[in-house]
This record gives structure tokens, sequence and C-alpha cells, in this order.
């Protein structure tokens, strides 16, 4: 895919330079205009470096340093300058007397500067708007390397060198195409060829925006001029539809490091379009940071944020770039967006975005990488458990005086303290993990919603068994497609829910069946969700006045409602599985994954809004220790994990051949799996 590249700026130092430059579209004004303003006298300069007050400044430093000569060509020089055209690229450059490099110096200290930025982009801005086609980059600003036509700023500002030629755009998937992106806005994806922290995502321009729904139907949507960005900024390129956002919740990051071997000493340049949502204020930032061969940091280059003021509180995007060189010695570069959350209203929806993304450097031979899954380390599982709970964060669990048996795992087995779910209400946290997306949906459907394909339906075809286990099913209970829905996703895919009755009774199980299922290794299934009912999930019960109350007053205080009863049932549940046949069989290879679909903010109101970060325990068996190169507790790790790391590694540990349980989305393909837990 086709990614534009932005020119660079020449500057005298590897420092990161920035210049911010709002887009104006549709404007156009005659010179005069400017003249008018008071500015006349800049239209009569010398040819000096492209920029009329670096002209006059030599000229009488040369005058203060002896150099009358130099003076006396003041008037020739105004002649030859000729007007506003003068900031073009290709104009002569003239000597620098003695104390040139100090005024440079200043000069490209104020265009850096904090203060420097936001004047610069104010009187940029309005030079574009009404003298477009000048040449010059504006009236205070740098001129850009390897392109022609675009010199430096009016009033001063260093012109750019045309001759110098560039790499290509050294980025993965600077535009996010390569993701699958959420439909509905509320969900985190995995963005290919970048590195992630929390629950980044990324949208379709022109998305409608809703509401995470806890009921059975989702929310109207609002009207478009309410929604995401409804059309790309200008000038990205064709089939470019898609941008990257901060996600439901939270500060969330991208990253991705750049190889530059041979490329130290060579100016480069890093441009994004920044934006953000209406009034919330969250916003974007892009940083770059190069590194030496033993790791240690040379220097960093920082684009401009795109704040709510700048944007005046309207939807959308604006420019921003920065040119230096590449510090000497440097062999690598990483490039970071982070979208900082700051939105104090209600949801708390991180409304940051980035799009078109641009790394070059000043060597035409390096090219970006090439785009790969990730390598997994995961091996071979005869059997994998998964234990879900629900609304609890990392924070609500870790250390709660009702939970001590889960803490004691946290001690004693696997744990990762970095793993997210990636959205709002429930349901759709369960459908990510058998589904590879959350198929746009943000309530809690009560019936078949999903017609794509689906984990179970690649597992029939491979032929690995499955089944869920279903604490809220009464023994000897005749399933119906309702059932199905009730606690564990399989329901929620049309390929179960409208599977035959023999079909689902095999497959919906109570969880009474548990214990005598788990008798025979060879016939218990290869994968076996285990689901607690509503009075043990952590999450409820609501069902009656009283439990109503505690909720409400949970919501309110400590957030502790229902841990103890999900911690005893965790208990019991474990020593089940651990106390079978098919756990303490040497020549299983078994593992146990325990985590919750969400954190105490299942509302969406923002109550110990946690960003998703969940708990993550996993329970090695000593075959997959011994025979598997699983970590044996007590292992703890930070390694970033999601839902969909989580979806890959179950894909990873039950493929029996090659081919079979094939990634279906780019949301799995390209999803971290869980390496950690293994040598």
């Amino acid at each position: 895919m086709a990614h534009r590249s932005f020119g660079k700026h020449k500057w005298a130092s590897w420092k990161g330079r920035a210049q911010r430059c709002r887009r104006v579209v549709g404007t156009t004004a005659a010179v005069s205009a400017f003249l008018a303003s008071g500015w006349a006298p800049l239209a009569c300069g010398p040819t000096a470096r492209a920029d009329v007050f670096d002209a006059v400044i030599d000229q009488v430093l040369d005058a203060i340093t002896g150099s009358w000569a130099g003076l006396a060509g003041v008037s020739g020089a105004v002649s030859e300058f000729g007007g506003l055209g003068g900031g073009a690229a290709g104009v002569g450059s003239m000597a620098a007397g003695p104390l040139n490099g100090w005024v440079q110096g200043l000069e490209q200290d104020w265009i850096n500067s904090g203060l420097g930025q936001q004047v610069d982009t104010v009187l940029n801005s309005w030079f574009t708007l009404v003298d477009p086609t000048s040449g010059a980059c504006g009236l205070i600003c740098n001129g850009t390397d390897g392109v022609d036509g675009v010199g430096g700023g009016l009033i001063f500002g260093d012109a750019g060198n045309s001759a110098q030629p560039m790499s290509q755009n050294l980025l993965v998937d600077p535009g996010f195409e390569m993701a699958d992106p959420s439909a509905s806005g509320y969900s985190g994806v995995t963005i290919p060829g970048w590195t992630e922290t929390g629950t980044p995502t990324v949208i379709a321009y022109g998305t409608l925006r809703g509401y995470p729904s806890p009921l059975s139907f989702p929310f109207p949507k609002l009207p478009a001029f309410l929604g995401f960005p409804q059309h790309a900024p200008a000038g990205t390129p064709a089939g470019d539809d898609v941008f990257a956002g901060g996600g439901p919740v939270a500060t969330s990051s991208i990253s991705q490091t750049v190889d530059l071997t041979g490329a130290a000493g060579t100016p480069y340049t890093l441009s994004a379009d920044l934006g953000g949502q209406g009034l919330n204020p969250s916003y974007a930032s892009v940083q770059v940071t190069f590194f030496g061969s033993n790791g240690n940091v040379l220097g960093t280059g920082s684009l401009s944020p795109v704040t709510v003021w700048d944007r005046l509180g309207i939807t959308g995007f604006e420019q921003r770039d920065i040119s230096g060189t590449v510090p000497e010695g440097t062999t690598s570069a990483q490039v970071t967006t982070i979208f900082h959350d700051e939105n104090p209203f209600l949801g708390n929806y991180n409304g940051a975005y980035a799009a078109n993304e641009s790394f070059t450097v000043g060597d035409p031979n390096l090219t970006a990488a090439t785009l790969t899954p990730p390598v997994s380390d995961v091996g071979h599982l005869d059997h994998v458990f998964l234990i879900y709970l629900e609304n609890k964060g990392v924070g609500d669990i870790v250390g709660s005086p009702n939970a001590p048996y889960i803490n004691n795992l946290i001690k004693t087995e696997d744990f990762d303290s970095n793993y997210f779910a990636l959205g709002h209400p429930s349901d759709p946290n369960y459908i990510r993990v058998m589904g590879g997306s959350g198929f746009g949906i943000d309530y809690n459907p009560d019936t078949d919603v999903v017609t794509a394909p689906s984990l179970m339906q690649e597992m029939d075809q491979a032929g690995i068994s499955w089944a869920g286990y279903e604490q809220g099913i009464a023994p000897g209970t005749v399933i119906t497609p309702q059932d199905s829905v009730e606690a564990t996703p399989f329901g929620l895919f049309t390929y179960v829910y409208d599977n035959t009755p023999a079909y689902l009774q095999e497959h919906i199980v109570p969880q009474a069946d548990l214990s005598s299922a788990l008798q025979n290794p060879s016939t218990f299934p290869s994968f076996a969700w285990v689901e607690p009912d509503e009075a043990n999930n952590m999450e409820g019960p609501v069902n009656t006045f009283g439990s109503a109350l505690q909720w409400l007053i949970s919501q309110l205080t400590t957030h502790q409602y229902n841990i103890a009863a999900g911690d005893q049932y965790l208990q019991q549940t474990i020593s089940t599985i651990e106390n079978s046949p098919t756990w303490t069989d040497p020549n299983e290879k078994d593992a146990i994954f325990i985590t919750w679909d969400e954190d105490f903010n299942n509302l969406s109101l923002g109550i110990d809004n946690q960003g998703n970060n969940v708990p993550l325990i996993v329970i090695p068996n000593q075959g997959a220790v011994t025979a598997g190169d699983m970590q044996a507790g007590p292992f703890t790790t930070d390694a970033y994990y999601n839902q969909y790391s989580l979806m890959a590694t179950i894909e990873d540990a039950l493929r029996t051949t090659p081919g079979t349980l094939a990634p279906l989305t780019a949301n799995d393909m390209y999803a971290p799996p869980m390496n950690a837990f293994w040598k």
C-alpha cells in the first residue's frame, strides 16, 4: 500500500525540530493582501538562504565585522529579490559572516521552541491561506530536502536541499490498512507491524458512533457529525480508509523499531496527521528515538500534538512533521505513537487519533521491513481449559482479602500483569476469543448474531474436540439453542446456534458432568471452556432486591461484590481438574487459563476504569512443564497480551498439523502469542 512521504526540513543539529502546519484548503488570495498587512518591507531583500531576515542580517553582521563591501550589496540584492517568491527552493546561498552561525542558532532555537511552534503555526497557516502558491513553506519555517519547489520561510528559516535523496517510508503498515478495523469503534484491535500497549484501535472513516449497551439490544447510533471522522485528511493516499485511535478506555500506544544501519548522519523526516474527537481533550503524540548498537539512546525528535484547542473542538486532523539529522552511531530507531486519554466525560473514551504516519531518512537504499506474523514459541497441549470470570480488573483482584485462593495462585503459578480485555460490555469479550473480531457488536445479544467462521467450526473441521461446561445448566437438561448463548459464547455464532440437537447436547454440557468427563484423558475434549453461573462469576447475582443493592453499593465503594463467591468457585473447580486422571497423567500436557472478560467499568460509565487491564493466570500441569517446556510457577511476566493473544495461543497449542486452526482475521494472525509462558 502506497503511503505519502512528507519532505524534510534542513537543520543544523540532529535534535528533532518541530514544525506545525495546519491544513488549509480551498482558499486563495492576492499577494497584495499580505503586503497590506504591514509586512511589505519584507518583499524587498537579497536572495540569501531563501529568506529575507537572513539576507539582511547577514549584511549587517558583515558590516559589524568589517565587511563594508558586503553591506553595500544590500541595495543590489533588494532589486533582485523582487517579491514574496524569494522563499522558493533553489535560490543562491550567501557567504556566511563571522556571526552567521550564532544567528542561525537563534533562528532554529525559536523555530523549535514550544512558543515558537505555536506562534509559527498561526503565522504559517495564515500565510498559506493568503498565498498558497508562493513556493515558500511559510513565514517562519525550514524548507524541505529531496523536494523541488519548497523553500525556507520568508522571514527566516533554512532552505531545503532539493538534491537530497530520501528513503521510502520505513514504517510497516503506516496507514494501518492491514488491520481489521473495529466496526463499532469501541473495541481494541491488533495493529499489524506495531507493538501495542493498552487497547488501541483502528476505525474506518465514516463509522457512525454509538455507545456500549449492557442490554440485549444496541443503543441508537449518533448522527454523522457527532461520529468518528467521516473523511480522510487531505493528501491521504487513495485506498487508505482507516485511522488509528486510542480505543475505548485509557491511554494506549503503538510503536515499531526501524533498522537504520548505515543511515547515521543523514537527514530524517517524521510526519503524521494527528487529531481528535470533538470536545474530547485526548490527543496523540509521536516520537522517534534513536538507538546505538548497545541500546543507548542517542537522540529523540517529537511531533507537536494537535490539541482540542488546535482543532477548535472540531473532529478531525492536522498535519505535523519534524526533520533533523540521524545521530552519529545510530543503528536503529523506534517510532512511538501515544494516544493520551484526557477525557473527563462519561465513559472516558480515548478520542485521540493518528493517520498517515511516515518516517524517512536520507538513504534511498533503506526499505521498510516485510510484514510477517509474530513468531510463536507456544508448544502443543493436549488439553486447554479456559475459565472466564467477569467484571474485575487487576486492581480489584490482586491483594484483595476476598480472594485468598486467587492471590495464592498468582504467587505460586504463572501470572501476567499486563493482559488486557478489549472492550465493553461483556459479550463481545467472549466473542472475540472464538471469532477473532468483535464484529461491531457493542451490546449483550441474547441470540445468534455472528455468521462469520469461528474457532468452533475450525476445530470441528480439524477433528479437535471441544465443549462448554456451564455451571448454570442443570444436569440432565435437554440443550436448546437458547442454552448455548446463556453463559458461553458458542451459541452467539450461527454455526452452533443452528446446529442439530445432538450437536448442541454434545458441546454444551452441565458443569456437574465435568468431574466424570475428566476420568478419561483420551475422551476428554481438547478445548474446554468452563463458565460459572451468575452467583459465582464475580458480576452478579442481581436478581433480588438485596443482591441488586449490594451490587449498587459495590459500584460506589470497593468494587468487591461477589469476589469471595468467585474465589471459592475457582478453588472447587480447579481442585476438580487437578485431582483428575486427565491432569495427573504424566503423558498429558494440559494448561488452565483463568481470566476476566473486562474490568469493573462494564457499564462504560468510567467507574473503576482500569483501562481493561484484567488478571491472567496460567496453570500448567507437570506434563506441560517437563515435556511441553512451559514455565513452572511461580512465574510472573509483564509481557503485553490481550484477548486476541489468547485466541492465537489456543490455536497454536491445539494445532495438530500445519494448516489447521488457521487464523481467522488479522487480529489473531498478528496478535503476539503468549510466548512468555513457554521456555
